[in-house]
């Protein structure tokens, strides 16, 4: 019944949100590139690097038992 009601004031009244997911697809896309960006700098940051490989490292101690000092 309520799909049935739905049809009904859809013809009366017709679709009044036309055109408001291309608006929202829009905003999302730049939400995502604006995240992607961040992270990327984030990532491509040298403390980010230095940190990485310095767990690498201490992990690779960690599991060989060889002492790196």
């Amino acid at each position: 019944m309520k799909s049935l009601l739905s049809k009904l004031k859809s013809k009366l009244f017709g679709h009044r949100e036309a055109g408001m997911a291309t608006a929202e697809y829009a905003v999302g896309t730049v939400v995502v590139i604006s995240i992607a960006t961040i992270i990327y700098r984030i990532i491509a940051s040298e403390p980010f690097r230095d940190a990485v490989w310095n767990l690498i490292l201490w992990l690779f101690r960690l599991i060989t038992g060889i002492s790196g000092e």
